[in-house]
């Protein structure tokens, strides 16, 4: 058994997913995260994609500039499952550049926090109810 994002499982660990840029919130998802079979990898469920929009005006990964105007695509997928986590999978571009592919690893039940870039982290955590982080 895996890990996997799911709207199929009623017993699974509601999770929420923050991106943040320099501070501020640009992306908020919330998810169950359940243990279903590896071999269930080929739903749509599991193959869906989750895309945001924003604004230029960071350098991603000290090399890629945007300006304000630039209309950044975002993207989160999962990526890979496995026993005691699952990845997802982050990206940044612009209609002619990549700009960032990273991951972000998810321990249901848990809190992860990660540095995918200067001035861009992720953050996932429990969550009790849809919209509303677990208490400490």
């Amino acid at each position: 058994m895996v890990w996997y994002w799911s709207e199929n499982c009623q017993d699974g660990k509601m999770m929420g997913l923050d991106l943040l840029l320099d501070g501020k919130r640009i992306y908020h998802l919330e998810f169950r995260a359940c243990l279903m079979k590896r071999n269930n990898a080929d739903s749509p469920d599991q193959t869906r994609m989750r895309k945001f929009h924003l604004a230029g005006g960071h350098t991603f990964q000290g090399t890629y500039r945007t300006v304000s105007s630039d209309k950044i695509e975002g993207d989160i997928w999962q990526a890979d499952a496995d026993p005691d986590a699952l990845s997802l999978g982050v990206s940044f571009m612009t209609k002619d550049q990549v700009l960032l592919n990273t991951i972000h690893t998810v321990k249901p039940g848990k809190v992860t926090r990660f540095n995918l870039d200067s001035g861009l982290i992720s953050r996932s955590y429990p969550l009790t109810t849809a919209s509303g982080p677990a208490s400490p």
